[in-house]
């Protein structure tokens, strides 16, 4: 009996911080050209925040690179049955930005999450961004916070989420979202190269 109402405490503690645990199992991996801070292992839903965002540095995969292009970005959303989506439209964004927040909007595109499957946005041109940029889930059309976004269970660093798009905080002891991109980085020319280009032309 007291495992029981502890187990119901804890559940309670959980929804009421607008999160659940999920474990419906392996998201399936990507090739190199995409950049993903998630494990791979999905463990949580949530829909806290109306804007809920993934923080990417090129740099943590390639350090050579001085911005990137982003040809499409992709999104993971769960739908339980218990908490039910009002909608399942959101705005998919792409900002530069550094670890601070987003600063300036690139691309915004209305997309419909479905449950348990990828959602792509396609970029054509490309999206041309900094080292440091950002892809958001703004959930603005929804009453609260819906569609849910998938997230692993290893903490991380990359994952925040905001109401007032001025406080940014970090979801990390959850996790990362399942927010990724695929890209082809613009790397960054040294002395060498510059000087081979002079003497080209």
């Amino acid at each position: 009996m007291k495992l029981t109402m502890f187990a119901v405490f804890l559940l309670t503690i959980v929804a009421l911080a607008e999160q659940i645990a999920v474990d419906p199992g392996h998201v399936p991996e990507k090739d190199p050209d995409w950049l993903l801070y998630d494990d791979g292992t999905a463990a949580w839903l949530t829909w806290g925040g109306m804007y809920r965002g993934v923080w990417f540095n090129i740099q943590d995969f390639n350090p050579s690179a001085a911005g990137t292009m982003i040809y499409q970005s992709e999104f993971w959303f769960y739908h339980h049955s218990s908490y039910p989506w009002d909608t399942s439209d959101f705005y998919a964004e792409v900002w530069n930005g550094d670890s601070a927040g987003p600063t300036s909007l690139l691309d915004q595109t209305l997309a419909a999450a479905v449950h348990y499957a990828p959602v792509y946005v396609t970029y054509e041109p490309p999206l041309v961004c900094e080292a440091e940029f950002w892809v958001l889930v703004n959930t603005e059309m929804s009453a609260g916070g819906w569609p849910s976004v998938l997230g692993d269970g290893t903490p991380g660093t990359h994952s925040f989420f905001t109401d007032d798009f001025i406080v940014w905080e970090p979801w990390g002891a959850m996790g990362d979202y399942f927010v990724r991109v695929y890209v082809e980085p613009i790397l960054d020319l040294d002395n060498t190269t510059w000087g081979e280009l002079k003497t080209i032309f």
